[in-house]
């Protein structure tokens, strides 16, 4: 049996969020790591290949835009998508600006077109990989 060609980073600080994505998951062919905190989250992309993740916005000590603009810069080719509860516009602007995100959700999600955002952004992430191996 082949390993997973995808793995998925879920940074949240609600365990039962991360559970809950773990579940929606679990019979898709994905590798799946979760962190509870933006620190955590780094601690596992250093140590892991991770294609895409997937961060709350609102998290104690680092913030979801304190997270994603730190992965923009050492993680430029990773994929960065948010899912959180809350909609200030400008908080909004501020993770698209600095974070160079993917997409955004809100809490509660959608199961079906979550998992169809997941496939799209996997696929552009292998996109933009065989386009760096052509050049």
């Amino acid at each position: 049996m082949e390993p997973p060609r995808h793995t998925i980073l879920f940074v949240d600080d609600e365990k039962n969020i991360l559970n809950s994505l773990k579940r929606l998951l679990r019979k898709e062919d994905y590798h799946l790591l979760t962190a509870s905190s933006g620190e955590e989250g780094l601690k596992i992309l250093a140590e892991n290949e991770v294609h895409l993740v997937i961060t709350d916005l609102r998290m104690p000590k680092m913030n979801g835009i304190e997270f994603l603009t730190r992965l923009r810069v050492d993680y430029p080719d990773l994929i960065r998508i948010i899912l959180t509860g809350y909609t200030d516009v400008d908080t909004l602007l501020e993770s698209i600006n600095k974070g160079h995100i993917y997409k955004f959700f809100l809490k509660p999600w959608d199961d079906h077109d979550l998992k169809m955002e997941i496939r799209k952004a996997l696929e552009q992430y292998d996109l933009m990989a065989a386009n760096k191996r052509l050049y």
